[in-house]
């Protein structure tokens, strides 16, 4: 049995996002700073609770990237290299197993930046598994862009940073068209059989489950942006947390389901009226 920890969308460099205490102000009066210091010790807790872990899956959005669109409103660190150097500084408290192997899937562009070289820096510095080119569809040298880890013998999952973000009520629908997407391209022969599919980007937790598969949608580490909040106060609310997927390939070997899934999420913190007098 395999224990694959999946963490994403961290956007390191955010003042919604995930942030090490050596990168806050001496002062304690950084913007939300009582907010990140509440994403930081749900961070803690998280690495805690999936200590040992077989393998880890860092899925996008690693980092907030230059936020041009909003001309650098809602950045903590502005430069690139310091937003690298501080994503790495919460991949460290991540509490694998010894000897267990990191891989880097790339996120979206607007945050990660075109190639993503702040993924290619990190997953270098994790000494990441590299992918040969037969298997890797995308450019990176230490990150993928689609990764199908075979991770016991016959059981496949297969992750990717973006989805569609679903409307309304019905956030569960890209999901639930991406399993269909899997199960036509793995019996086309075009892409190997998943038997659990991992989408981030949308930051909510998702979980739907056919007879021969799971799709899971990664909660995240980054409050509430405006982007979320223009059309809505409340509709993209995120979840803050992580996604143990366990693999037990003996299962499958008797026609059972080899897939197991946890999810580890925290409360968001409270968001304080403004008194009136």
């Amino acid at each position: 049995m395999k224990r694959v920890l999946v963490v994403s969308d961290l956007h390191c460099g955010s003042i919604y996002g995930l942030l090490p205490p050596g990168f806050e102000r001496k002062d304690g009066r950084g913007r939300l700073f009582r907010q990140r210091r509440f994403l930081w010790d749900a961070w803690t807790q998280m690495c805690k609770e999936t200590k040992g872990a077989d393998l880890v899956v860092v899925n996008g959005d690693l980092i907030d990237g230059k936020q041009q669109i909003q001309q650098q409103t809602e950045l903590n660190i502005a430069t690139i290299g310091e937003q690298i150097e501080a994503a790495s500084g919460c991949l460290r408290e991540i509490r694998p197993a010894r000897g267990a192997r990191w891989y880097f899937v790339q996120g979206s562009e607007y945050h990660d930046q075109k190639g993503c070289p702040a993924v290619e820096a990190v997953a270098e510095k994790f000494r990441a598994a590299k992918p040969s080119p037969g298997d890797n569809p995308g450019s990176g040298i230490y990150s993928w862009e689609t990764l199908d880890l075979e991770v016991e013998p016959g059981v496949v999952i297969n992750v990717q940073h973006g989805v569609s973000i679903g409307q309304g009520f019905y956030r569960a629908t890209p999901y639930d068209r991406e399993a269909l997407y899997s199960a036509l391209a793995g019996k086309a022969g075009v892409s190997p059989r998943a038997d659990c599919i991992v989408r981030s980007h949308a930051h909510f937790f998702v979980h739907l489950e056919h007879a021969s598969k799971h799709i899971v949608g990664s909660p995240c580490w980054q409050l509430q942006t405006r982007y979320m909040r223009k059309n809505s106060a409340y509709r993209m609310l995120p979840d803050i947390g992580a996604v143990v997927v366990e693999v037990d390939g003996s299962r499958k070997k008797v026609k059972q389901d080899p897939i197991r899934i946890h999810k580890f999420l925290y409360p968001a913190p409270e968001r304080r009226p403004v008194r009136a007098w």
